[in-house]
Formats: C-alpha cells, sequence, structure tokens
C-alpha cells in the first residue's frame, strides 16, 4: 500500500504545475477505519417471523466464527485545498475517498469478504478525478474547486468510503443523515402525490 501511496503521489505530483497555476493544491493521505455490523434487517408479518429466526441462527454463527468482527476500509484521500488557504478551514475541503482494500459483510452471521482493489484502476480513477477538478477550476473559481457543498454532503452521507467523516458542513453525520432521509421521504410523498393528480 506505501509504494501504491507514493505512485499516487507522483501522479499528483505530475499535475502540480496546472493546479498551482488555477490556486489549487491536493493533499493525499492514507486512512483506516472500521464500522460496526449490525444483525439483518426486520420484516413485517410472516417475513418478520422468518427473519426474527434467521437473525438467531446470525448470532449463534458469529459468536462461535466471526466474534463479531468490524467492517474494515484502507483508503487513499484526496483533499482538495486553496494555495492561499486565509480564512479557509482544512475541514471545509472537499474530499475524495478511495477504497485500496476491504474486509466488508452486510450483517452480522455473514462470513467477511476481503477486496482489494487493483493498483492501476486506482491510479486511473484518481487521475481522472484530478482532470475533473482542472476542468472544473477552467469556469469556476478556486473556492467553489475546493469548499464542500450540499451535493458533497450527501455524497459524504450515503458514500461507505466516507465513513471515517463524523463532521461536514459544520454539522455532525446523524445532523446530515437525518436531513437525507427527511428529503428523500418528501421527494416520495410529492412524487406520489404528482402522480395522485395526474391519473386521478
Amino acid at each position: 500500500m506505501t509504494e501504491l501511496k507514493e505512485k499516487v503521489q507522483a501522479l499528483i505530483d505530475k499535475y502540480d504545475p496546472e493546479l498551482s497555476s488555477k490556486g489549487i493544491k491536493i493533499l493525499l493521505a492514507k486512512r483506516y477505519f472500521e464500522s460496526e455490523v449490525y444483525v439483518r434487517s426486520g420484516g413485517h408479518g410472516a417475513g418478520a417471523l422468518l427473519n426474527s429466526i434467521a437473525r438467531a441462527k446470525d448470532l449463534k454463527k458469529e459468536k462461535e466464527l466471526y466474534k463479531f468482527e468490524r467492517n474494515k476500509y484502507h483508503c487513499l484521500i484526496l483533499t482538495i485545498c486553496p494555495i492561499e488557504a486565509k480564512g479557509f478551514r482544512r475541514e471545509d475541503c472537499r474530499e475524495y475517498a478511495f477504497i485500496l482494500k476491504k474486509i466488508e459483510r452486510a450483517h452480522l452471521g455473514q462470513e467477511p469478504h476481503i477486496i482489494a482493489y487493483h493498483e492501476d484502476k486506482i491510479l486511473s480513477k484518481v487521475e481522472k478525478r484530478i482532470q475533473k477538478i482542472l476542468k472544473k477550476a477552467e469556469k469556476s473559481s478556486v473556492k467553489k474547486v475546493c469548499q464542500n457543498n450540499i451535493i458533497d454532503a450527501l455524497r459524504y452521507s450515503i458514500g461507505t468510503v466516507y465513513g471515517y467523516k463524523e463532521k461536514f458542513l459544520g454539522k455532525d453525520r446523524d445532523y446530515w443523515d437525518t436531513v437525507f432521509v427527511i428529503a428523500a421521504v418528501v421527494l416520495v410523498f410529492l412524487i406520489v402525490f404528482i402522480c395522485w393528480i395526474i391519473f386521478k
């Protein structure tokens, strides 16, 4: 992983003159984090009964085999910052994370799966992201290129790879998770209401 980080850094260095000319720098960091694995979700009616039996089996298997192992993620993070950072906090800077390796499962009782992503694929994704940043910088201010916005908050909230971020846009993760769940419910209600108006 150290060798891959060096290759990603070399890629960033390759684009550094172009980035610098637009007032932008990219910081690279390696990050490891874990997340909790929960019991499988329930159901309704007969499904709830079957799921409760399955959950009991899951817990038995978990205790015997997997010992409540958490999901584990190794990733590289690009932080997009302005070179002139006066009045610009590091936590306001936009981030892009790329998973290198993960040990993950959907629920307790399930066998953990190890997935390691190919080096070339990661390098290609990083390079494409840098090129998109440069393209955006041609039309937007440094602040717009570097600063988090509501779309980034949504990305951080729903993206597994951003599980390490506990706070963004000045609010904690739970706040944003709640906001986006409520927004989704309202959107579904509006779609149903509009369909009802059109087809009634």
